[in-house]
């Protein structure tokens, strides 16, 4: 089959979704799953369990897109009618997957069920014509099946809606696809910077951007920091690689701010940084209670690395365990550079760690005054070549506050970690 899937778009399955029961974090990992295949995406929606509404969904996207992807509504309730519209949409009749009955069997044997209720079968029934993808992480397989209308193809491809079964479904059955269907490549480079606003960062990367041909160069807003796409479009995967030469400009002018080029974040690259060395790191945390540890711990390996962490929400606690000296807190007040700088180097002493990095700040929406306002922070980073330090004025909500704080205090902790030879 000659290759021609060129834009494709996404449908989100299920009313808790439209309900805020659940965050849709299905459509944005779709999205750069399908631009980096070179599939073009100009619309997302997100339909309840409704099959007079799904139905007028299909019908739209099949006028306008080569692909469909569609996440949710594979389970065994009853209202899980995705599959069951799809195959109306598509003109055939659902019938019986032997395979997936079997597995499904399988599954439950193993998880203890002798006995099956009727409505898990519904999950082994799928359109006459579907080709059927294994769900290797739960019971409800995905399918692709082909729409043909007015000599115009248009595939879908139905997920199920659980993200730890999405991911691996697509990353096993549909990419490998997908890759063969499409005709355009593109190479993204991600460039992420702190330290710099995402109005600065364009300015002087304005004419680059007003000139940009093949590769482009976008800007991306991020809480805390600024991410720029290099993305080059590819005819073939061999095209020499020109997002280079743009990295390069971009480096000359915004280098110092640079942190990665590449998908890892600041937590993932202070993780990576120390693990390379060896190292060890410990937190001592205030405001953001446990959010900084809690977010380094979510990456592979962080237990090659963190050795542990400190909720000192109370003075009490900075004062007879962290050993802040009583006279600074009643002097200077917890959030202060003084507080800061001996709750790190307390840290490092009590979790006997290369790293420590403490957080102490005004989170909001109460506490501030007109010398310390709602979102003054203070971090500091202690080591064996010293203790740095940075202050924070932020705007925003307490969630975010505490967000930038914590993304504040791992690039304070890199730049340690670069001393170290």
């Amino acid at each position: 089959m000659t290759n021609k899937i060129k834009t494709g778009e996404i449908i989100c399955v299920g009313t808790e979704l439209l309900l805020g029961q659940i965050i849709n974090t299905n459509a944005a990992w779709l999205a750069k799953a399908l631009s980096d295949l070179g599939v073009s995406s100009y619309y997302q929606t997100v339909v309840g369990d409704n099959r007079g509404r799904l139905l007028d969904c299909l019908e739209q996207a099949s006028k306008r897109s080569d692909l469909i992807v569609l996440t949710g509504g594979l389970g065994p309730t009853q209202d899980d009618i995705t599959m069951s519209v799809a195959a109306e949409f598509c003109g055939q009749p659902l019938m019986m997957h032997e395979p997936s009955r079997s597995k499904i069997a399988g599954y439950f044997k193993k998880m203890g069920r002798l006995q099956v209720t009727d409505n898990n079968w519904k999950q082994a029934m799928f359109p006459r014509d579907a080709t059927v993808m294994e769900n290797n992480n739960g019971t409800a397989p995905g399918a692709r099946l082909r729409y043909e209308s007015n000599h115009k193809t248009t595939h879908l491809v139905l997920l199920p809606g659980p993200p730890s079964e999405m991911r691996p479904m697509f990353s096993e059955s549909v990419k490998p696809w997908l890759t063969e269907m499409t005709a355009t490549r593109l190479r993204h480079l991600f460039v992420r910077m702190i330290g710099i606003g995402e109005s600065s960062a364009e300015t002087q990367l304005l004419d680059l951007i007003e000139q940009q041909q093949n590769p482009t160069l976008a800007p991306y807003a991020s809480e805390g920091e600024v991410v720029f796409r290099i993305t080059q479009s590819l005819k073939d995967v061999s095209d020499p690689d020109l997002t280079q030469d743009v990295l390069n400009k971009v480096k000359a002018r915004l280098g110092k701010y640079i942190y990665e080029v590449g998908e890892r974040k600041m937590p993932e690259v202070v993780k990576d940084m120390l693990e390379e060395k060896g190292m060890t790191i410990s937190f001592a945390e205030s405001c953001t209670a446990g959010l900084a540890a809690a977010t380094l711990a979510q990456y592979p390996g962080a237990s090659h690395v963190l050795t542990g962490g400190l909720v000192a929400y109370d003075n009490q606690v900075k004062n007879q365990i962290l050993g802040v000296d009583q006279a600074i807190l009643d002097r200077e007040g917890a959030v202060s550079e003084a507080c800061a700088v001996a709750m790190a180097t307390g840290c490092r002493d009590v979790f006997k760690t290369d790293f420590s990095v403490s957080i102490t700040g005004i989170a909001g929406p109460e506490g501030g005054t007109p010398e310390k306002p709602v979102g003054t922070v203070w971090l500091a980073a202690a080591s064996v070549k010293g203790t740095s330090v940075r202050k924070l004025q932020m705007g925003g909500n307490r969630e975010r506050i505490r967000r930038v704080s914590v993304l504040n205090a791992f690039d304070l902790i890199r730049q340690q970690i670069l001393l170290i030879d």
